[in-house]
């Protein structure tokens, strides 16, 4: 039975039905744990990569898992969707550091992407067209197009860093958590400096946990779809979010706990790929919060604190564990988190499935 009908956004504003959501249906497919999770851009499919070596594709509509690849020779990490939702991007986890474009209809690989000489951390892939980029620990960010296997721009930092286009594709920022500084580049002069630099220092905030001051490391940043805000998620208890014109905080989000990443819990830039993501509307934030289910935040920020402290508006129960990794999809009201199983999460009025952990 279908989990939803049509590949249309629904008639109902996310506001309207946000506070209703579980999860609808649950899916495990071996012991592995999730690193990463992407909708394709209409919203039909769900690709998620595990630290088994394997690629497991999910159909939206149907609530159920279509096709699973192994890449175990090469390792898999951020799989990402190109904008034909037969083929992906994943960043290699051993033997080398190169990026693979993968027919998932066949299991053959279109294009090898060379140039990476240590780990790739982070893989976003433009909104406008066939350009994306990579982050490695090799302190270099590569800028790539699908169609040549060749790198068409190399930005060297002098640390790792995690990236994001803008929704208009035209520029990109890049957090630096060595500077405590996110640059933003424009995707036509990125060999240019960056046209905006906003630092995120807060140490009157961080103090009250250690003496010096020391800022959590960050494990994804993110735009909001109106291109306003600009989240920078980390692995403690709180995230931030900053104006992506001004670079004024807006706001901390505060959690109950942070979510472990990998078998063992521990931390690994590596294995992360962020447990927190906007709505499409850019209204709300939905995100992990370790074993106490998922936290969502109005971006209306109503409940803003005088020192920018923005708890949880509302909190749900994750009866399949931690979410250590979350995405929402696109095109419908469904979000998407993961673990050692993904969960597709829906409005309660919409649920035409089973009960959680069904097939």
């Amino acid at each position: 039975m279908a989990m939803y009908s049509g590949s249309q956004p629904s008639a109902k504003r996310l506001a309207d039905v946000i506070q209703s959501y579980r999860p609808a249906k649950s899916l495990k497919n071996s012991s592995q744990v999730v690193t990463s999770l992407d909708f394709d851009d209409t919203g039909e499919w769900l690709l998620a990569a595990c630290d088994d070596e394997s690629l497991q594709l999910y159909d939206c509509k149907l609530g159920k898992h279509s096709k699973e690849l192994f890449s175990k020779k090469y390792g898999v990490h951020l799989a990402r969707f190109t904008h034909v939702h037969t083929n992906c991007v994943y960043a290699s986890t051993k033997q080398d550091d190169t990026i693979r474009y993968l027919s998932l209809h066949d299991n053959s690989y279109i294009r090898y992407f060379r140039g990476h000489k240590q780990p790739v951390n982070c893989l976003e892939v433009s909104p406008l067209n066939d350009l994306f980029l990579s982050s490695s620990l090799d302190n270099s960010i590569r800028f790539w197009d699908l169609r040549s296997a060749n790198c068409a721009g190399l930005l060297n930092i002098d640390s790792p860093a995690q990236i994001a286009h803008d929704p208009t594709g035209v520029s990109f920022a890049v957090a630096s958590h060595n500077h405590s500084h996110v640059f933003l580049y424009d995707v036509r002069m990125f060999d240019k400096e960056p046209f905006a630099m906003f630092p995120l220092l807060d140490d009157d905030f961080l103090k009250q946990f250690s003496y010096p001051p020391m800022m959590p490391d960050w494990s994804k940043i993110e735009f909001s779809n109106d291109g306003r805000l600009l989240m920078v998620a980390t692995n403690s208890k709180f995230h931030y979010i900053i104006d992506s014109f001004k670079g004024e905080l807006k706001c901390r989000l505060h959690r109950k706990a942070p979510t472990p990443v990998g078998r063992d819990g521990k931390w690994d830039m590596l294995k992360a790929s962020g447990d927190l993501c906007f709505t499409p509307d850019a209204a709300f934030v939905v995100g992990g919060q370790g074993d106490k289910g998922i936290a969502i935040w109005d971006m209306s920020m109503k409940r803003l604190d005088k020192d920018k402290n923005l708890q949880p508006s509302l909190e749900l129960d994750s009866p399949k564990g931690a979410a250590s990794v979350v995405a929402f999809n696109p095109r419908n009201h469904i979000f998407a988190t993961a673990h050692r199983e993904v969960s597709f999460w829906l409005p309660d009025q919409h649920v035409s499935l089973p009960s959680p952990g069904q097939d």
